[in-house]
């Protein structure tokens, strides 16, 4: 079978909100009241981590910038689910493709985190496998989390949908398909696949 393979952040979940906008809901929630330079001090020390695949990223960047990095890491997961939703008719499109090829997400990310917000929005059990770039090592657009994701999602070709550079720059350089999401849900996808 032929796979389909889903980033998470902006193609399966898409934020309701400015990210910056659910990071001062937490600090506000946790600390009662949010400043721009924690906000942003949050922001550049998380992606500094994530890029690298350190440990802990959500509890290590708030604790550059507060006092109570547990409490606001997990606020933060609690108001990112909150904040995200699936594309309208996601659930049937999902379930109409799942009968026809193999799907997948993979997704920079930390495995638990990320699974979290699958679990919540219902849709983990629409893929055979979730690869993240913390399983993988390496971030998208690097070969890692394509190659780990061939790897435990054997198929005979692949094809990556995302709204990001680095999804579709990855998917090509592996040799895959890419298809950059547009926000209009998956119906389309089987005719707009050029496998």
């Amino acid at each position: 079978m032929k796979a389909i393979v889903f980033d998470l952040d902006g193609t399966l979940l898409e934020l309701s909100r400015p990210y910056e906008t659910v990071l001062a809901k937490t600090f506000r929630a946790v600390e009662g009241t949010a400043s721009e330079a924690s906000v942003e001090g949050y922001s550049e020390r998380f992606f500094e981590l994530l890029g690298g695949c350190e440990p802990d990223p959500y509890r290590r960047a708030f604790d550059t910038v507060s006092e109570n990095p547990a409490a606001l890491a997990e606020a933060l997961l609690e108001r990112e689910i909150e904040a995200t939703e699936p594309p309208a008719g996601a659930d049937d499109q999902l379930a109409a493709l799942a009968e026809e090829y193999r799907l997948g997400v993979l997704t920079n990310g930390v495995h638990s985190w990320q699974h979290e917000k699958l679990a919540a929005h219902n849709l983990a059990e629409y893929f055979d496998v979730v690869v993240t770039s913390y399983d993988a090592g390496a971030p998208k657009p690097s070969p890692e989390p394509f190659a780990l994701l061939e790897e435990r999602l054997p198929a005979e070709a692949y094809a990556m949908v995302g709204d990001a550079d680095d999804d579709v720059e990855g998917a090509r350089a592996a040799g895959w398909t890419a298809h950059r999401y547009n926000g209009e849900g998956f119906g389309n996808l089987p005719e707009a696949l050029e496998w």
